[in-house]
């Protein structure tokens, strides 16, 4: 039987970034490291990359536009993690809103870095493990909406949505009980888990851009429908009677 196969990353970072440590403590974790300047993210295309590290120092702004860059770049599309300085957590959370998936202070100490990544590296699935056979795993369909979890694609009368992590993470455990109403916290738990400081503030930004993205397939109105004082639930038949701000 062949070994698993080892988790790929990708550093992208300015010249002269002071983290080789955090680079060799991955490495040392027996990771495959491998860093990319954002003038090359090109070359992104030719690995197969579980996780984008985008390291905010000499980025500033355009850390968001340099992450998308790189995920999209890749396909399947890899899970995101933003470094920015302590202190700076606020544009760590605005960044995570935006749709990156975590983020983390640096510096920070080696076990809580390599911890943090080692809990989003156990949300990247490979095909030919034997979880992929779950039940966590199986296809999902609500009337004209299709969701592959296997191969992350999601489809609504037959066209094909470019969701991100978090946007298909959000879909698919609506899809899981359609109609039944889940509170923005057990949401928070869905999509990130106990993995990054986010807030309810999150939930509402995510399911909005998730909207937005349902909009361009089509239909009637947002499958995503907002219950006032409770929280949201996917509608039962696919497709919204009416559509509510979130």
């Amino acid at each position: 039987m062949l070994p698993p196969h080892p988790h790929q990353i990708a550093f992208v970072e300015t010249p002269g970034s002071s983290t080789s440590h955090l680079r060799q403590l991955l490495e040392f974790e027996g990771l495959l490291v491998t860093t990319f300047e954002p003038a090359s993210l090109h070359r992104l295309s030719d690995m197969h990359a579980d996780l984008v590290v985008v390291n905010q120092a000499g980025l500033r702004r355009s850390t968001f536009e340099v992450a998308v860059q790189a995920r999209v770049s890749l396909s399947p599309r890899p899970l995101t993690l933003a470094l920015v300085a302590k202190g700076d957590e606020l544009t760590g959370i605005e960044l995570v809103e935006r749709g990156l998936d975590a983020f983390i202070a640096t510096p920070c100490g080696s076990r809580e870095f390599v911890a943090r990544v080692r809990a989003l590296l156990r949300r990247a699935r490979w095909p030919d493990e034997d979880v992929a056979m779950s039940s966590a795993n199986r296809p999902r369909r609500v009337s004209a909406l299709d969701i592959d979890p296997l191969r992350r694609r999601v489809r609504v009368h037959g066209s094909d949505l470019r969701l991100t992590e978090q946007e298909f993470q959000l879909l698919y455990f609506l899809a899981g009980s359609p109609g039944r109403v889940f509170g923005r916290e057990a949401l928070l738990d869905a999509v990130w888990g106990s993995d990054t400081f986010v807030t309810t503030r999150s939930v509402d930004a995510l399911v909005k851009r998730l909207r937005n993205q349902l909009r361009t397939a089509g239909g009637r109105e947002p499958v995503v429908e907002t219950v006032r004082g409770v929280g949201y639930r996917l509608a039962e038949d696919g497709v919204g009677a009416s559509s509510c701000p979130a």
